[in-house]
């Protein structure tokens, strides 16, 4: 019977970072086994598995296991309004400014690393609020990550507790207007929004694909699982998904200062596409 104390040895845990990535272009550090070991414990015990190398032999010849690997080394916590200066420049900067440049092109948002969907969410509450008061503007926004789980969260679009807690209570008018459900069942956004909210599986280290043109990719708390080499081979592909003069905006525990990208710093997490 598999034991909840099975120990990564050390050759185990370098071939499961090499495995890590080659599938993802995540960079598993030297210091994180205890953080491989608390994400995959349970799933020895799933699998019955005595060891982690028989997990990895598993892995080797199993595509399903492979992308369930993925899915619980990638999930990280996040919430609806993360980080509200960033949704401050997004309504009362750029969204003011698309709609004085570009009317009637729909604006369309890439949230490039959304994981369950709360960003994405955002996003389109924000948006939807133009769209009742400004007359010609509409918009699309696409949501993307590895995992397949918080990708059919995503879709589903249900939320409570600390996912929405931030947004009730600093953005309330914006919540009653915009979401619905309750506090047992939990929330989601209005049919308006939901119909123009998109999500699908993509790997950040590989062009898009069909490619497409955006004018804000929210790419936030995701770079910093990758080495300089693999983040500047994602903002390339980033890039070419973007339109002349579009926004990026990265999260706060990340910087593209060292980096040789095709971004300018015009305040602190907001980066334009500079022009060809």
């Amino acid at each position: 019977m598999p034991q909840d104390n099975i120990e990564l040895h050390l050759g185990s845990f370098n071939k499961l970072r090499e495995l890590i990535h080659q599938k993802t272009g995540i960079t598993v550090a030297e210091n994180r086994k205890g953080l491989l070991e608390s994400r995959l414990r349970g799933r020895l015990r799933e699998t019955q598995d005595t060891s982690y190398s028989g997990y990895l032999d598993r892995v080797a010849n199993d595509a399903a296991e492979l992308q369930e690997l993925i899915d619980r080394i990638t999930t990280n916590e996040t919430y609806c309004y993360r980080t509200p200066r960033v949704w401050d420049y997004f309504q009362k900067e750029f969204l003011p400014a698309f709609c004085e440049k570009n009317l009637p092109r729909p604006m369309r948002a890439w949230s490039a690393a959304s994981s369950t969907g709360e960003e994405a969410h955002t996003i389109g509450i924000f948006c939807e609020e133009v769209r009742q008061n400004a007359p010609g503007f509409d918009y699309q926004v696409f949501g993307t990550d590895i995992s397949s789980r918080v990708i059919e969260k995503a879709q589903e679009g249900r939320y409570q507790g600390k996912a929405i807690a931030r947004l009730q209570r600093e953005q309330p008018s914006l919540f009653q207007r915009h979401m619905v459900g309750n506090k047992e069942d939990g929330y989601s956004v209005r049919p308006d929004i939901k119909s123009r909210l998109t999500f699908k599986m993509h790997n950040l280290i590989k062009p898009l694909v069909p490619a497409q043109k955006f004018d804000i990719v929210f790419l936030r708390n995701v770079l910093i699982y990758f080495s300089s080499v693999e983040q500047e081979r994602i903002l390339r592909n980033v890039a070419r998904q973007m339109q002349p003069d579009a926004v990026l905006i990265i999260g706060e525990s990340e910087s593209l200062t060292r980096l040789d990208t095709d971004f300018n710093q015009v305040s602190p997490l907001i980066y334009v596409l500079e022009p060809d």
